[in-house]
């Protein structure tokens, strides 16, 4: 993070606020990692503005409990849940079909489930488990809901990425050492995640412009460094002065982090300026990447190689073609 956005963040007020959202009823939204932090706050504006929400969460007491409240505070019925554990793939293809069930078109996908810093683990397929989560799930779950975000008269798909993608090197993401414990570095790990989920937007975005869904608009959201648990590894390790400095003056609270996704998802402004695979920061503004990250060379490499790994480690017939591109 530069010294500029720090001091943007943490001494200027945003200039968007969640009164800018329009009425949103009639419109079904999903919001992954919705039991506490950015999703939880995301899920309560959308379901403030008469969406229907569902939310993805992986314990049934916690996301029932933040459901129960979202309720209360916006007296909307039309709030539910949906459960999945993103360390596992057929549940979050379950959830998925869950949803499809139903018949509904979704309108608003946000994609913000995600974890940071992790000791090595792999997922119950045996994928390094920054990675299973932060972007193969996140692959998956939006894949496999394709054909009722198609089904929308204009669908917006936001997936959480982060600055960190700026640390990578010009040799990209390390395809080779995904699953390695010997050459895990999770910090670097959690980088080339992000930089992942903005080659998906990218891509994701291209090819749906190329089979005509150009009423879908994929966008990637950084959004700044934020108070919430994501960041709790920090806290273990930091010196007391520099862990109150960091998490008492220059981070965001969710109200605010959850902006910027608020307003890809739901500003009528992101249609009217035709933003499709773009890179937004705080506070609602287009941001700009590091050019690797707009490497198409790179980006189609990353494509190719998650399809790959899904078929290794996931099913053997996932493809990319077979979720509808």
């Amino acid at each position: 993070m530069t010294i500029g956005s720090i001091i943007t963040q943490t001494f200027f007020q945003p200039k968007w606020g969640v009164d800018r959202i329009p009425s949103l009823e009639g419109k079904v939204a999903i919001v992954t990692g919705a039991s506490g932090g950015l999703g939880k706050v995301t899920a309560l504006e959308l379901a403030r503005k008469d969406a229907h929400v569902f939310r993805v969460g992986r314990s049934e007491a916690k996301t029932q409990a933040v459901l129960d409240n979202i309720k209360r505070e916006t007296g909307s019925s039309k709030v539910e849940m949906l459960l999945a554990d993103f360390l596992d793939l057929p549940t979050v293809e379950a959830a998925a079909d869950k949803f499809l069930a139903r018949g509904l078109p979704l309108d608003i996908l946000v994609n913000n489930a995600g974890i940071m810093d992790a000791p090595f683990e792999l997922s119950k397929q045996g994928i390094e488990s920054q990675f299973a989560v932060n972007h193969f799930a996140m692959v998956v779950f939006t894949m496999r809901l394709l054909p009722a975000i198609k089904e929308s008269k204009s669908a917006r798909i936001v997936n959480l990425s982060s600055n960190k993608h700026e640390a990578v090197g010009c040799k990209g993401v390390n395809f080779a050492n995904l699953n390695s414990e010997t050459k895990y570095d999770k910090i670097m790990r959690y980088c080339e995640t992000s930089l992942a989920s903005i080659y998906f937007t990218t891509q994701l975005q291209k090819r749906l412009d190329e089979i005509g869904a150009d009423r879908v608009y994929v966008n990637a959201v950084h959004p700044g460094l934020i108070k919430a648990t994501l960041f709790c590894p920090h806290k273990k390790t930091a010196p007391p002065a520099i862990a109150e400095a960091l998490y008492g003056n220059l981070v965001l609270d969710a109200e605010r982090s959850s902006l910027t996704q608020l307003y890809v998802a739901a500003d009528p402004e992101i249609e009217a300026k035709q933003y499709r695979g773009r890179y937004f920061v705080p506070f609602a503004a287009l941001g700009r990447p590091k050019s690797i990250a707009k490497d198409d060379t790179f980006a189609a490499k990353t494509w190719e190689w998650t399809q790959e790994i899904l078929q290794k480690h996931f099913r053997p017939d996932w493809s990319w073609a077979a979720a509808g591109l």
